[in-house]
């Protein structure tokens, strides 16, 4: 039998209110007080899962870095300056476009006078 959150009955015969908890095995882990879909067990090998492609990304990492790592120094270097570069582009454009506003006022104001 399926539930969803407005079902009064669970899959184990049990009819309750929507103010009345149910205490049934198969409302004991879900939060919103719906059956779980997955069994316990279910989400425990998934969980191993995740720990094992977890350990597996770190390991490739550990490999990258003996073999290629003096390369990918070098490269970070270099998108760091590039980026460095980039963002002292933007700090003296925005300067100059300030520069620019303040003498364009000055002048304006200067004419009103």
């Amino acid at each position: 039998m399926s539930h969803s959150c407005n079902d009064n009955s669970c899959s184990e015969g049990h009819h309750h209110d929507q103010s009345d908890a149910c205490n049934c095995c198969c409302h004991r882990q879900c939060d919103c007080g719906c059956h779980n879909k997955e069994k316990y067990s279910d989400q425990l090998i998934e969980l191993a899962d995740e720990a094992w492609m977890e350990i597996l990304k770190e390991k490739i990492k550990a490999e990258i870095l003996k073999k290629s790592g003096d390369h990918l120094t070098q490269m970070a270097q270099l998108v760091n300056e590039a980026n460095h570069r980039r963002w002292q582009d933007k700090i003296d454009e925005r300067k100059n476009a300030e520069n620019f506003e303040d003498k364009l006022s000055e002048l304006l104001f200067k004419q009103q006078k």
